[in-house]
Parts: structure tokens; sequence; C-alpha cells
């Protein structure tokens, strides 16, 4: 009896050192339950992992100049000033537009609007009976976009697209 009680003794010490002893596997994907997984390629990069990260805002401040059509007017010049916040997202206070067209029509006022990564909108006055509101698209390079007169000024500015860049 003392023999079989040494013996068990002996197959439970055994057992129990296999289970300590021996590497725990690492947990599968399958263990995850309802947990879901996901992976990536071999070798895949943080931009790519983060691929859902915005875009932040375009640096356009500065003086942008170009060109400004219109249904009415031959061909005129486009001039804008940005400032922006420190983030970016904003056109502060200081902003314009300025056009003018070869046969002297000419709309110039404060504006004010919104940054995004790839372009911006904007609404302003050139005088207090003339509103405009307007959007370009593009890059740190160019941007062309159109605007739309409304108020006093509407009969005169229509179809207006512009196309500027970084310098004045």
């Amino acid at each position: 009896m003392q023999l079989a009680k040494t013996f068990f003794l002996m197959i439970c010490v055994g057992l129990l050192t296999v289970v300590v002893i021996w590497p725990a596997r690492p947990a599968q994907a399958q263990d995850a339950g309802d947990q879901g997984s996901w992976s990536a390629p071999e070798g895949a990069s943080a931009d790519y992992l983060n691929q859902n990260v915005a875009t932040p805002p375009m640096a356009i401040a500065g003086c942008w100049s170009g060109t400004v059509t219109d249904a009415a007017d031959p061909t005129g010049t486009a001039t804008f000033e940005f400032h922006q916040n420190k983030s970016r997202k904003k056109l502060r206070i200081g902003s314009t537009f300025n056009f003018h067209w070869g046969d002297g029509a000419m709309a110039e006022g404060p504006l004010k609007g919104s940054v995004t990564s790839t372009g911006f909108t904007f609404k302003g006055n050139a005088g207090a009976t003339c509103k405009v509101s307007g959007s370009a698209v593009g890059n740190d390079t160019g941007l062309t976009g159109t605007v739309v007169f409304a108020g006093n000024c509407a009969d005169l500015f229509q179809n207006v697209t512009f196309s500027i860049a970084p310098g004045c």
C-alpha cells in the first residue's frame, strides 16, 4: 500500500512538472472568441496602418495670384491674401480677395472661411450690398475655383472662375 501511494505521488509530481515546465503556446486568433482579429501585410508601415488618419489642412497662408474670368468680362487678375489660424483650419481676419478685369470691372473685399486638405471655402463681401461666396480645390502649387456673387452685383458677375498659385 505504501508503494502504491509513493507511485501515485510520483505520477502526480511528474504531471505537475510537465505542466509547469512545458512552454505555453502563443495565443492564436481563434482563441479570441468573439473579439475578432486583424493582420497587416508583412513589413507594413505605420502610414499603411493609419490610412484613416485625417490629412491636415493645406498651408495656404500668404499671397496667391492668377486669373479670373466671368461671363461678361475678359480675363482678369485674381489675388487672394490668406491668413490662417494656428491649426490652419480657418481663414483669419485680414484675409482678402481682389478681382480686376481688363474692362475696368472689379470686386474686392474681406473674406472668411475654412481650409481642408484639398482646398478652401469662403464667404465675403465687396461692399454692403454685394455678397460673395466661393470655393477652390487643388494643392500647394495651385488652386482652381468658382465664385458666386449675390445682391446688387449678382447681375454684373456671373459664372466666375479663378485659377491661382502661390506668390504675387
